[in-house]
């Protein structure tokens, strides 16, 4: 292989070396990034089956400028995984190749099953087809927690729990209230919300145990697009949800936030896109963001299928925008543009933070604001987002040197103040009043700040998981999404689910025959099977 590590983060342009996978065999194969057509592509050679070519950003000049904020991270060790020898970095092998971690975890998952309470076709994680299950008890999992705030040099603060369906798992509010006392800022599930809409008390218990953010699968307003995505009607069941955290907060006050979660298919959903925004504008008070996440063709996929229903995050901008006109792709940006940030608390602060150095074609965000006569304005227009990461980067390399690090704090508000194009600021207020509201924004007054300006704040983002067709073993280097498994290995987002994946492994390493788990858990097997039954009003 041409390239190394520095090569790829350092050389700008196309094309681009780097190292790819078979779909077919999973040999880990020299792969070439080119432009055509003003698309990326990715090609690559196995000896034993042949050419592959598939697109892997649909837009050149957006991929070249999210490349422009590539940042690498400091590495991950995990002192508490009993595999890794003392003081080596974090790694996964493809192929028998080592790829060391580059990036902290920003963000853990941590499966608390592979049960589920329905049978999607689209679920990466295949619930309920393997045969056995996967279900960590409590104290196990509280070693995986341990595990993840022993991390070094940057602890992980944010974790998600996630499945199979988490919210089925026995000890579900103990194991959120567990993640809480050890002190996570950020503790998570990803859900189809079944549970929550079901049971009120579940949802209630789950919050006052210290559940900060519900990752709700949502997939379209309509139940057309739920019965041929999920095989069976489901909207019903996101409105609910909705309505018991609206409830929730009505009776204590808070709530969880709730973030919608799209697992976008061509064909199948994409023209939903703007309605699921709208969705999200007026159920802002419940509802902080989206995170569209394009589908990832994990299975047993023909070219020809890859190709008909492939769906890339330029995709996403355009069809955005498209449906929306809220944000072009001017007004997107890559995850790592806010590495700067996270950089610069380190030094002031004189301690590691988390640092979003996720490959630049990870994903891709944006934030928007919407003023009460329905006009859109996204943050990129009324800050250089450009020139306020550059020259952060610049106060944070001389604070580094510096014995007097507090000092440049003044200089970030100077930055700020100087980045802020006031004419395009929404409702026309003031530099003054746009620094009360980024301090509100970034403590757990948010709300109530976006709301004296009359408002409505709402994020949206894209991540694209990899699959065997376009996958870049540069991007699980950089990977931020981490999963963390019984014997507390950590192990990449992409790497444990696409590619040559750990996910069947580790599973069948740490699970029992489905036949011995239901002798020894009737009640649950019970629950479980009247939980799948589909009332008749909610199928085709």
């Amino acid at each position: 292989m041409t390239s190394t590590i520095r090569d790829y983060a350092v050389k700008k342009g196309l094309p681009k070396q780097t190292e790819s996978v078979c779909p077919e065999c999973g040999k880990i194969l020299d792969a070439n990034l080119f432009e055509k057509d003003g698309k990326v592509y990715m090609e690559k050679t196995c000896p034993d089956h042949g050419r592959f070519c598939d697109i892997y950003w649909s837009d050149a000049e957006l991929f070249l400028k999210s490349e422009k904020y590539a940042h690498d991270g400091i590495g991950l060790r995990n002192p508490l995984d009993k595999n890794l020898p003392q003081g080596e970095n974090v790694h996964v092998f493809i192929d028998g190749k080592r790829v060391d971690m580059l990036t902290c975890t920003a963000l853990a998952n941590i499966d608390l099953t592979n049960r589920c309470n329905m049978n999607c076709p689209i679920c990466f994680a295949n619930a309920n087809q393997q045969g056995y299950v996967f279900e960590p008890d409590f104290d196990t999992v509280c070693g995986m927690l341990d595990a993840l705030r022993a991390e070094e040099p940057i602890k992980c603060t944010a974790v998600q729990f996630s499945g199979g369906e988490p919210t089925i798992h026995p000890k579900f509010v103990e194991i959120i209230k567990a993640a809480k006392d050890r002190k996570f800022a950020q503790v998570q599930v990803a859900t189809n919300g079944i549970e929550f809409a079901r049971k009120y008390d579940l949802l209630k218990a789950a919050s006052e145990a210290g559940l900060n953010t519900i990752y709700l699968s949502f997939d379209g307003v309509t139940d057309d697009i739920y019965l041929q995505a999920r095989d069976r009607k489901m909207f019903q069941v996101k409105l609910d949800v909705l309505a018991n955290c609206r409830k929730l907060k009505e009776e204590n006050g808070k709530c969880p936030s709730i973030v919608l979660v799209p697992t976008v298919v061509r064909g199948v959903n994409d023209h939903q896109i703007g309605d699921m925004v709208r969705f999200a504008f007026d159920n802002f008070d419940v509802v902080r963001g989206i995170n569209f996440q394009p589908v990832a063709f994990t299975g047993r996929m023909t070219r020809e299928e890859v190709s008909k229903g492939r769906f890339t995050l330029p995709d996403l901008v355009r069809t955005f925008d498209e449906q929306t006109g809220f944000a072009s792709k001017d007004d997107w940006y890559p995850v790592p543009v806010v590495a700067p940030i996270s950089d610069f608390a380190s030094i002031i602060l004189g301690e590691s933070k988390v640092t979003f150095t996720t490959h630049p074609h990870c994903g891709i965000a944006t934030y928007v604001f919407l003023d009460d006569k329905g006009k859109a304005t996204p943050f990129p227009r009324f800050v250089d987002v450009e020139k306020f990461s550059k020259g952060l980067s610049e106060i944070s390399s001389k604070a580094a040197k510096s014995k007097f690090k507090k000092l440049y704090a003044l200089k970030l508000l100077k930055l700020l103040d100087s980045s802020v194009i006031e004419e395009n600021l929404p409702g026309g207020v003031s530099k003054k009043q746009f620094r009360q509201m980024i301090a509100g924004v970034i403590s757990d007054k948010s709300k109530d700040t976006l709301a004296a300006f009359s408002w409505k704040m709402m994020f949206f983002g894209g991540m694209h998981f990899q699959d065997s067709f376009n996958y870049d073993v540069e991007r699980v280097r950089r990977c931020g999404v981490h999963y963390i498994t019984p014997d507390c290995q950590v192990i990449p987002f992409c790497a444990y689910n696409g590619g040559p994946e750990y996910r069947a492994a580790i599973e069948k390493k740490f699970s029992i025959p489905l036949e011995e788990w239901k002798r020894n858990n009737k009640k649950g097997a019970i629950e479980l099977e009247e939980a799948m039954n589909v009332p008749e009003d909610q199928k085709a």
